[in-house]
């Protein structure tokens, strides 16, 4: 299987408040790595993120700073919620204390793993500062490597404060 079904080239649109509310709970777990799920809704070659639901992050406390692991029961309980309705679980989100958002190997071991969905990788900064934030999924040519998604602001569903933006936050505006 290829990458996410009809989902092309891609966008994902997240709306800007999901987007800092990601940061910040990214900050507030350094040092070790966030994580949870994306729930939201397809159509032709874009992601419309509905919701992220914060999950705790099952690896060994030893090594929760450069992996996560999200409770299988809790994907397939929310899996279960948006069956007949025009939302699924559509991805995961983590986020890198220490590195760039690109997909380590661990994640591209995982993303392997679940070839339709979004990868949303967050990079918490110092304090917010410099964060950053990417999405990617497998590659539909070569299985094997992850291809950046393009983040366009959702703002049909974000009421953010735009003095409250970080400079640092990589996204691109809708257009």
């Amino acid at each position: 299987m290829n990458g996410p079904k009809g989902f092309g080239s891609g966008v994902l649109d997240l709306a800007g408040d999901r987007m800092d509310e990601l940061i910040r709970e990214a900050v507030a777990t350094v040092p070790e790595e966030s994580c949870g799920l994306v729930v939201g809704r397809r159509s032709g070659d874009r992601i419309r993120v509905t919701r992220t639901i914060s999950c705790e992050n099952r690896a060994l406390p030893t090594e929760r700073t450069y992996r996560f692991e999200i409770d299988p029961r809790r994907l397939l309980a929310e899996e279960r919620s948006t069956r007949g309705s025009d939302e699924e679980v559509v991805g995961f989100y983590h986020s890198h204390p220490d590195s760039d958002p690109i997909p380590s190997v661990v994640d591209r071991g995982y993303m392997a793993l679940w070839p339709d969905k979004v990868w949303v990788i967050v990079r918490p900064g110092v304090g917010g500062r410099g964060a950053s934030v990417r999405a990617w999924r497998i590659d539909e040519v070569d299985d094997e490597s992850p291809r950046e998604i393009r983040i366009a602001e959702d703002r049909s569903s974000s009421r953010r404060d735009s003095s409250k933006v970080d400079e640092g936050v990589r996204k691109e505006e809708d257009t």
